[in-house]
């Protein structure tokens, strides 16, 4: 690099003010060095300083046990949480680091914050896992720490849910049931596309409770797989049980999708009207049901449908489609 600036100089200047130049460049460097190796030795003191003032503290786990008791997730968390810069190979704050970190996130709304704890705890029950494959203190059960791990790829979405249902099967086979194992491991294999396991699950979920979710979530597998009469069973108990509009909602437009499916165009065209005596604004329905009236030749009632929707929602694309359509 010096041999590259002293051609420079000599062809541009001349020899002697290039050996002055030179020598002030050598100075001018010396002292750049100097400096720069100064402010590196402030800076590994200052680096230092500050990790050693973030180094943890090992809490002591009946402490720990009395915050998890009182379900103080925070104050799990960060015991374990510091507790695992101390000694990063102890099963028990992996363990219920990890456990903290899902209980706090399932409290939480969809979103970033959520997303990381789920990640958290994915990361901290697999460690814990590798640590402690000779046995498990009564403290931590292997087999709800596979429960929490399946629901925890869960929420991570549909990608995890093979994990879902990898860690949730390996739960019950260790004789951990909980109250919504059923459900949820129905849903992962629902999404997972294998309709066998799904309807079995489905079928031991609904032996346990049946709500008004779990009544829909079944009854469109059921229509999925084929068993119409199965599945619109279970939409018309959801539809009978359920006081909420949106879901009551939902149930009407997957009864419409069946009878509309078998022809029975009267049905379908009840349950529509249902919805939008309850929500007029339903610019599904609207939609949903210019389809029908279109399927019976009625051309002009289905394209007043359809502006009806559009009214309602300018920017609904599937209803400008049909408008612009030749019936």
């Amino acid at each position: 690099m010096m041999d590259f600036f002293s051609r420079t100089l000599d062809t541009y200047t001349g020899s002697f003010v290039a050996r002055r130049r030179r020598k002030r460049l050598f100075l001018y460097l010396g002292a750049l060095t100097a400096l720069l190796l100064a402010g590196g030795v402030f800076f590994y003191i200052g680096h230092a300083a500050s990790f050693s003032s973030k180094e943890g503290k090992a809490i002591p786990k009946n402490r720990i046990l009395e915050s998890w008791r009182s379900q103080a997730w925070d104050d799990v968390l960060a015991s374990c949480e510091s507790s695992i810069q101390v000694s990063p190979l102890d099963s028990f704050y992996l363990a219920f680091g990890g456990l903290a970190s899902f209980y706090k996130g399932s409290e939480l709304p969809e979103g970033e914050e959520r997303a990381a704890l789920m990640n958290q705890t994915v990361v901290l029950i697999r460690k814990t896992f590798v640590v402690a494959d000779k046995g498990w203190s009564a403290e931590i059960p292997r087999a709800q720490l596979e429960y929490v791990l399946g629901k925890a790829n869960y929420f991570k979405g549909s990608s995890y849910w093979d994990e879902t249902a990898k860690w949730l099967e390996a739960s019950v086979a260790n004789h951990y049931i909980a109250d919504d194992t059923w459900e949820y491991l129905a849903v992962a294999w629902d999404g997972l596309g294998d309709k066998t396991k799904a309807l079995r699950y489905f079928g031991q979920a609904l032996s346990v409770r049946r709500t008004d979710l779990l009544l829909i979530a079944a009854g469109k597998a059921y229509i999925d797989a084929d068993q119409d009469a199965r599945g619109e069973s279970l939409l018309l108990e959801a539809l009978a049980r359920s006081m909420d509009t949106l879901t009551r909602e939902k149930c009407r437009f997957l009864l419409s999708s069946v009878y509309l499916g078998r022809n029975e165009m009267a049905k379908a065209q009840y349950q529509l009207a249902q919805v939008l005596s309850e929500n007029p604004q339903s610019t599904d329905a609207h939609f949903r049901l210019g389809l029908l009236l279109q399927k019976q030749g009625d051309t002009v009632g289905a394209r007043a449908e359809w502006r009806r929707a559009v009214a309602i929602d300018p920017m609904n694309l599937e209803a400008r489609q049909k408008l612009t359509e030749k019936l």
